[in-house]
């Protein structure tokens, strides 16, 4: 996994090579990473390249060597300021990002940032004035965790890294853990580990001397005074913006894959690349006939692309879940790791990714019309809070936490919730919303996926795309409503692609004889079943996996070993019974698969990170 570690505070310097070669040992995936290592007296800096064929050492330095930087990710469209400060004196040796945000730095100071499009953490050290700057993109693509412990300052791209520093005792954060159980993600910047907090987006964190300070370069707005301009006004730019954020990812850089469901985003990017000329992989998982795999082989038939279905087997979840807990740092749910399925098969043909992610969030798609009003605050608040609340209520955390626990998290996963939704400062529902599901439930959950993918390759999300999002939060919610823009646009602009049905509907997006023969079937279903001919099977999805059913039959022996262990049942967090409760509820029938999945993750990660066993570290 490539990424940044390092500390500021005193050690020695036989001490520090090694800490910090140990912390970047962590990050490590597959074996094949590059080490770049910057010391001296009182700060440690590393950069671990994804292959050890990476282009450039790091870190770079300017001219004076007054600054250097070590940085993980890539900026786009950055060729016409670099002529800019080429002119203005600025001499590049490397063709690289890192050194083109190095020389923007030194020109424009912390608000550089503002300029960059693009996933992106960076870490930049004046030796002079001993004084670290750490800036991320806007959307905390790049993630990076930090802590402060026995007077040093330490960075890392995955919050494991940290521990390998001896003065750091792992322990629970409770506030952590209990956000974890109601939504299967933290909020914010907590993580399950007491002290490491995960650098919120568009942030500027600085270390100088004995102070430490993290300031915000960029806020997330929705606008809500509207421009009026006709339906077709609105496409055009859509499609503009969508094709614009595809070309800027296209780097020429490797072979290039696109992470293909059955859904409208990851097909909307494929369309954009224009099926990549034919040469595009495209990579599908899921239970072999699934609606995923069914329509994704004719997405990728029709854009001649180079297809790869790659099934999701029940007996390599524990596989899966092991590499996902460690890589992961223990904060996705063991039902949400289906991605390490595909990770090796397209590991082995390509260097680049792309997904969809962000596309249904920035798009509407989850918009219906009951939000496209004004609410008062604390109505709002518990209406979209029952909606993200996957994972344990309130009544269901009471039972299952130690009471001694649960007392100290009584209603916190609530109040962070209504803290969250409170930031968006918008007035309509439909924006407050999408406000939230952007930067917390995307944020810290749907983007840890992405994270288990960047352990092997380079993944590209066009969806972040600074004009293509700057153009969405302009569009009217009702253009927004269910995607009702989104679809228009596409169809308007890939009819080809859009006359393939889509999973949301089953339906293709246009009208069609096709689309007009699957509504007529669903009809005579319905009408044949309600005229008694019960032994029909109603119209259904056929959905990518089938954890409930796994987990009660093929999986429960290992359900049962890594929740109803007497280590397990011992560990003073959860009521014994009421995890026992759990299981067997699940296994009579009941659906507690979301439940199950975040109490395995967390069995996990205790032994993994609490009690030292295992994991990749072993």
């Amino acid at each position: 996994m490539a990424g940044l570690v390092g500390f500021v505070g005193e050690v020695s310097p036989a001490e520090g090579e090694r800490r910090l070669r140990e912390m970047a040992q962590r990050l490590i995936a597959q074996g094949a990473e590059r080490i770049d290592l910057y010391l001296e007296a009182g700060v440690g800096l590393a950069h671990v390249a994804l292959d050890a064929a990476a282009r450039e050492n790091q870190p770079i330095w300017n001219e004076d060597r007054s600054l250097c930087i070590l940085m993980e990710g890539e900026v786009y469209d950055c060729a016409d300021e670099k002529r800019r400060l080429v002119e203005k004196g600025h001499r590049f040796r490397t063709d690289s990002d890192a050194e083109y945000l190095l020389h923007l730095y030194e020109e424009l100071g912390e608000d550089f940032a503002l300029r960059l499009n693009g996933p992106f953490v960076a870490a930049i050290w004046s030796p002079e004035r001993r004084r670290l700057l750490v800036v991320n993109d806007r959307w905390g693509l790049q993630p990076l965790f930090y802590a402060q412990v026995d007077g040093r300052f330490l960075l890392a791209s995955g919050a494991r890294a940290i521990l390998a520093d001896p003065a750091y005792t792992p322990r629970v954060d409770l506030i952590g853990l209990s956000e974890f159980l109601t939504f299967e993600h933290a909020l914010e910047d907590r993580t399950l580990f007491e002290g490491i907090r995960l650098l919120p987006p568009a942030s500027v964190l600085t270390v100088e001397g004995d102070a430490l300070t993290v300031r915000s370069y960029w806020e997330f707005r929705f606008v809500e005074e509207y421009e009026d301009h006709p339906e077709a006004w609105y496409i055009e730019g859509l499609v503009h913006h969508l094709r614009q954020a595809v070309r800027r990812c296209r780097r020429g850089d490797g072979p290039e894959g696109v992470l293909l469901s059955g859904g409208l985003d990851s097909r909307a990017v494929l369309a954009a690349m224009d099926g990549a000329g034919g040469g595009a992989h495209t990579f599908t998982f899921g239970i072999p006939g699934c609606d995923d795999a069914r329509l994704a082989q004719e997405v990728a038939k029709r854009a001649r692309t180079r297809h790869h279905f790659v099934p999701l087997r029940p007996e390599d979840l524990p596989r899966m879940v092991d590499e996902g807990v460690w890589l992961g740092d223990g904060l996705n749910s063991a039902v949400h790791m289906h991605i390490l399925t595909a990770l090796p098969e397209a590991a082995r043909h390509v260097r680049v990714v792309y997904t969809g992610s962000l596309g249904d969030s920035i798009m509407g798609q989850h918009l219906r019309r009951p939000l496209v009003a004004i609410y008062p605050e604390d109505v709002l608040a518990r209406m979209l809070f029952r909606h993200y609340n996957t994972g344990f209520s309130e009544p269901e955390l009471a039972r299952l936490l130690h009471p001694s626990l649960y007392r100290r998290v009584r209603g916190r996963p609530f109040e962070a919730f209504r803290r969250t939704l409170a930031e968006s400062r918008a007035i309509l529902a439909a924006n407050r919303r999408e406000h939230y599901s952007i930067r917390q439930n995307e944020r810290r959950w749907i983007l840890e996926g992405q994270r288990l993918l960047r352990s092997r390759l380079v993944v590209r999300t066009p969806f972040y795309d600074n004009d293509l999002v700057d153009f969405m939060v302009r569009v009217p919610p009702g253009l927004r409503l269910e995607g009702y823009l989104y679809r228009r646009a596409f169809a308007a602009a890939f009819p080809h692609l859009a006359k393939i049905p889509w999973a949301a509907t089953g339906e293709p997006l246009t009208s069609s004889t096709r689309g007009t023969l699957i509504r007529l079937g669903r009809q005579l279903r319905w009408r044949l079943r309600s005229a008694g001919l019960r032994f029909l099977p109603p119209p259904r999805r056929r959905p990518y996996a089938d954890y409930a059913g796994w987990l009660r039959t093929v999986l429960r022996p290992w359900v049962e070993e890594v929740l109803l262990g007497e280590r397990a049942l011992n560990r003073g967090f959860f009521d014994p019974d009421a995890v026992r409760a759990l299981v067997e509820e699940h296994v009579a029938g009941a659906d507690h698969t979301r439940k199950l999945g975040v109490l395995i993750t967390f069995e996990l990660w205790c032994r993994y990170f609490l009690d030292g066993e295992g994991g990749k570290e072993g």
